[in-house]
């Protein structure tokens, strides 16, 4: 049996540029099926990195001649909720031409809203909810040897004698360590950029989940809503399996930067700690940014120095709202102050500071979103990520927010257009809003002389910055001008 991993044509975030990244997800999942199920002979055709239109992909998939075609993202970083219609579309495109292959998606936002996706796209065959690799192995087994009967799958939809069933929960995987190393050998590893510039970069995912649970945060859909609360069940691979894998990027396939996108990297001071150790000790030259969350960084103000002589040039960390009440009720677990101090600590250290921000909010009006800005830019961040409310279902305070939806084109679900109104603003006032604090904050000469003048940032960092000054016209477009990006 041959297994298609198919990445279809696909933009990315209009802050990123021509980003052309992995798919995380696709590079664990081959692993996982070449390693465990025998028999299956596996493909990757990555129409983002290859630049390939819809038409080359049919070709190609002629020519691969598949029986089982995988889509589907881990986490929010392809495009958020805006990359589901393109599967869809190239799911038809597939079907209408080759009508014996099979669709399976699974991942991001569809791990929660399996439901609602298979209803809505016929082309696919099967849903997964929640978790990917296990689920997906055992159908590849189902399909190749019958090792198992569909309906025994958990964590499986498919279709059955005319009607949708949907099988039993699949628990989540409790030991990281046990997924197998990336097959990144599948893949066009030469052909990923970051940011427009970076022509050696790499994402990856070492861990799962954030004890935190924001109310308002998307990644809630990467598990399904029947487990209890899987998302704030943290899970990691160990630090030398990270250290392993960014070792294997750097000698193998020459990454100097990699992003590692885990949603919360930093919780476990423990486990920043045996990361530093692993790095102190292979001396790699690799240059690494990730996420995390800015109560933790103060925690760990002493590691910093350290990291950031194993290569941490960038952090990314968020602010979201300036006003404790919200912070409180969104469960951020972080004060304005905290967020303040790691700004100043990575300046002092040469770590670009990267904070994302979040207008929509049922109460937002101009007078709150103008004064957020304003502590955003007076805490003055090398980056700000500004992200439009995207109450998607799955989310535990998507009952607040839903009401206020208008938009309801997924193809604009993507942080970048208005999606909701607020009690005060209309959506046209809030993308107007979005757009101007864009303008704002990357237009300011003092800001741009001393990120691009720094003799302490390394290059890789001001990379980013231009890509997101760069971006400002075309974010507008998407806030006031309803254009789609992704």
């Amino acid at each position: 049996m041959k297994v298609l991993f198919l990445n279809p044509p696909i933009g990315s975030w209009v802050y990123w540029g021509k980003h052309r990244a992995i798919n995380v997800s696709h590079a664990q999942m081959t692993a996982c099926v070449r390693e465990w199920v025998d028999g299956a002979e596996v493909v990757v055709l990555d129409c983002r990195a290859c630049e390939l239109d819809h038409d080359r992909m049919l070709k190609e998939i002629e020519k691969i001649s598949p029986d089982l075609i995988y889509m589907g993202d881990a986490y929010q970083m392809t495009g958020t909720v805006a990359i589901v219609p393109h599967y869809q579309k190239a799911a038809k495109l597939i079907k209408n031409k080759f009508s014996n292959i099979l669709i399976c998606v699974g991942g991001f936002y569809i791990a929660a809203n399996y439901e609602d996706i298979m209803a809505q796209t016929p082309e696919f065959d099967y849903v997964i909810s929640g978790e990917t690799e296990i689920t997906f192995t055992e159908l590849c087994k189902a399909l190749l040897k019958k090792e198992y009967g569909l309906s025994s799958i958990k964590g499986l939809m498919h279709r059955k004698n005319g009607s949708i069933q949907l099988n039993e929960y699949r628990p989540l995987i409790q030991n990281l360590d046990d997924l197998p190393m990336p097959a990144y050998d599948l893949f066009p590893m030469d052909k990923y950029i970051g940011y427009d510039a970076m022509p050696f970069y790499q994402e990856i995912f070492t861990s799962r989940g954030c004890p935190f649970g924001c109310g308002m945060c998307i990644d809630w859909v990467t598990v399904d809503p029947r487990g209890n609360k899987d998302w704030q069940k943290h899970r990691y691979k160990s630090a030398k399996l990270v250290v392993d894998e960014l070792e294997l990027l750097e000698k193998q396939y020459g990454k100097k930067y990699v992003h590692i996108f885990d949603l919360n990297f930093n919780p476990m001071r423990k486990r920043v700690e045996e990361f530093l150790e692993e790095m102190q000790k292979r001396k790699l030259n690799i240059k690494y940014a990730f996420l995390g969350n800015a109560h933790s960084f103060v925690r760990d103000k002493d590691l910093l120095k350290d990291l950031y002589k194993t290569g941490f040039v960038a952090g990314i960390f968020g602010l979201e709202v300036e006003d404790a009440e919200t912070l409180q009720k969104i469960k951020k677990g972080i004060t304005v102050a905290d967020v303040r101090e790691v700004t100043n600590m990575f300046r002092e250290l040469g770590i670009m500071s990267v904070i994302t921000w979040i207008i929509g909010f049922p109460d937002d009006d101009e007078a709150r979103i103008k004064r957020r800005f304003a502590v955003l830019d007076e805490i003055n961040p090398d980056v700000q990520s500004l992200q439009m409310m995207l109450p998607v279902p799955g989310m535990p305070l998507y009952a607040e927010f839903a009401p206020y939806i208008e938009e309801h084109d997924l193809t604009k679900w993507d942080f970048h257009h208005p999606i909701v109104r607020t009690k005060y603003l209309t959506r046209e006032e809030l993308g107007g809003l979005a757009a101007w604090a864009n303008q704002e904050f990357y237009s300011k000469n003092d800001r741009v002389q001393r990120l691009l003048g720094s003799q302490v940032l390394h290059p890789y960092p001001k990379e980013i910055f231009k890509s997101y000054m760069k971006s400002v016209q075309k974010y507008a477009n998407a806030a006031t001008k309803e254009e789609v990006i992704i």
